[in-house]
């Protein structure tokens, strides 16, 4: 009789202390949901064109230590590749490596990082952007060795940005 007595007791309990936990879960839920759609579609290109900057420049860094495993996590496949004018198509991871491995043993003499100068993403479709790309190496003392221009195509896959070609572009030269 006293176990009944108790579990009559307990039981209210216990079920409302669940049902409040699992309201708080979807007020939160809620909430998080308002705050996504609170932004103007302005804000949500800003936060998508941030985002893809950040990827460039993760991906500049994996060059910059020649991580070729990170590097080829920032491509879907195939993906072409244009370095001044030999353009190359790549079907798989292990020949994206193989290529950057050769680029990169081509990089300019006491390279040590890159820059980016300056960036404008543009738009091709809500899947499709291009990021134009203006960059700068240096070397261990810094100073400028190189000065590039990229066009890097990301699309959308699985929620996340991924790069399916990058061509280098000649920069015109001042003349004095």
């Amino acid at each position: 009789m006293k176990k009944i007595l108790l579990l009559t007791l307990l039981f209210p309990l216990i079920t409302f202390s669940q049902n409040q936990v699992m309201q708080k879960k979807m007020e939160y839920k809620q909430s998080m949901m308002k705050k996504k759609s609170s932004l103007n579609p302005k804000q949500v290109k800003n936060k998508i064109e941030a985002k893809i900057i950040d990827k460039w420049e993760e991906y500049s860094k994996a060059f910059e230590y020649s991580d070729f495993d990170k590097i080829k996590t920032y491509f879907t496949y195939p993906v072409t590749l244009s370095v001044f004018g030999n353009p190359t198509i790549i079907n798989n991871e292990n020949d994206l490596v193989k290529f950057y491995k050769q680029i990169r043993n081509q990089v300019q003499d006491g390279y040590k990082y890159s820059m980016l100068e300056k960036s404008r993403v543009i738009w091709i479709s809500k899947e499709i952007c291009m990021l134009d790309a203006t960059y700068s190496r240096f070397n261990d003392n810094y100073k400028r060795i190189y000065t590039g221009r990229g066009i890097y195509m990301y699309k959308r896959i699985d929620k996340t940005w991924k790069m399916f070609s990058m061509s280098s572009i000649e920069m015109k030269k001042n003349k004095k």
